[in-house]
């Protein structure tokens, strides 16, 4: 019975979106501005950094036809988007509010739609019915582009529909493909056939300031690394006690202090590694907002992280790192790959290999409460020390980073 009830309340759920959107579509009409480009990115934290190089090449195709853009965001990370000042402007979107609440929808709807753009870019490769590609619907563009995509994040039925709300769709191909060079694929698709992938700089496009409370928390010089040790899922996290033992291996190998990073969630797991490490470690989790998340990992030695945004920050920063990779969404998202390279470390990936990697993070694997999956449990402290002591040790085969304490 509860799920029937689940079923009817999704299905009177999507009911009630599709129902708004065209209220907003029917309401709002006049004459489309030539000038004005709308585009939108509505995923995740990591997705948005992956896509920064592609942004920009976005942006500065339309400017050279002497139009402005807006961006639509994830209001996740629309705020630093601002900051980047890559955009012209920049609209949240809450994401759960956009799927709960009829009246943010419409409004929002309205609003975009008052823009009147007169042409829509939605270039991520996993569309979304019922959020990207319902704001394509509803911008009235008369040129609404798109990438045609897989079926990770819409069914068969939905994509179907949406597929007739584009009037172009821009080819992708059908092989699994690392974001760095599925994003190059659809900028090349826009017309920029040289653009190559590769990893955004984010020290080329902003000031990397950490806040006042974190300076003054820090020894003036003081060296430190970063920990990030959440992730989206338990099941992705690597184990507590496997930070504490590779956080005691780098103090007393370099001195170096540890600051734990991460969002609100992880302030107590940020609070358990502390508590069971005897090597000094500061707790920011949950303490800073993206652009200080990025301006401290920028000048971290060294970060050890799940997969999360945080591998993607620091690789923009130019920052040293180790990612704990599972198999669910393997080769997409890490290992890095790109086809045009400048010089920066790319992220260090450390996988226990298993013949189910791709799966999406539907493990077919039981697990016990607390325990990650076995593509994550099964990677070893001495595997992820090898790693750290690749990147700090130099060629003469002793650590160089080592300090007094």
């Amino acid at each position: 019975m509860f799920k029937l009830l689940e079923v009817v309340h999704r299905r009177m759920r999507y009911v009630t979106q599709l129902c708004v959107d065209t209220l907003v579509v029917l309401m709002q009409k006049g004459t489309l501005r030539p000038d004005s480009v709308l585009l939108i990115r509505l995923d995740a934290i990591g997705d948005f950094v992956l896509w920064l190089d592609a942004a920009q090449a976005t942006v500065k195709h339309y400017k050279a036809q002497g139009k402005s853009v807006v961006l639509v965001a994830n209001a996740a990370w629309a705020e630093w988007a601002k900051e980047l000042a890559i955009f012209d402007d920049v609209i949240a979107l809450d994401r759960r509010k956009y799927e709960q609440e009829p009246l943010y929808r419409f409004r929002l709807g309205r609003r975009i739609r008052k823009l009147k753009c007169s042409i829509a870019v939605q270039p991520t490769y996993s569309r979304e019915f019922f959020w990207g590609d319902a704001v394509v619907r509803i911008s009235g563009a008369s040129e609404r582009i798109g990438s045609a995509g897989d079926n990770s994040n819409i069914s068969p039925w939905q994509k179907r529909i949406s597929d007739r709300w584009y009037t172009r769709l821009i080819s992708a191909t059908p092989a699994p493909c690392m974001e760095l060079v599925r994003n190059a694929e659809f900028i090349r698709g826009l017309g920029e056939i040289s653009f190559l992938a590769k990893a955004p700089n984010l020290r080329a496009m902003s000031t990397l300031r950490k806040g006042e409370s974190f300076l003054a928390a820090m020894q003036q010089d003081q060296r430190y690394y970063v920990l990030f040790p959440g992730a989206s899922w338990d099941g992705r996290q690597w184990p507590v006690a496997s930070f504490v033992q590779i956080a005691a291996r780098l103090y007393h190998e370099t001195g170096w202090h540890g600051v734990i990073c991460g969002g609100n969630v992880d302030r107590q797991l940020a609070e358990d590694i502390c508590g069971l490490s005897r090597a000094p470690l500061m707790n920011w989790a949950g303490r800073t907002d993206l652009p200080q998340l990025a301006a401290i990992l920028s000048e971290a030695q060294l970060l050890l992280t799940n997969e999360t945004s945080a591998v993607h920050i620091a690789a923009a920063a130019g920052v040293p790192t180790v990612c704990i990779l599972g198999g669910g969404h393997y080769g997409r998202f890490m290992p890095y790959l790109v086809e045009q390279t400048d010089g920066r470390s790319l992220p260090y990936a450390i996988t226990h290999q298993m013949p189910c990697f791709g799966c999406n993070w539907h493990c077919i694997y039981t697990r016990s409460n607390g325990v990650p999956v076995p593509c994550i449990d099964r990677i070893t402290e001495e595997e992820v020390w090898n790693a750290i002591s690749t990147i700090l040790r130099p060629v003469t085969g002793t650590f160089s980073c080592r300090t007094s304490h």
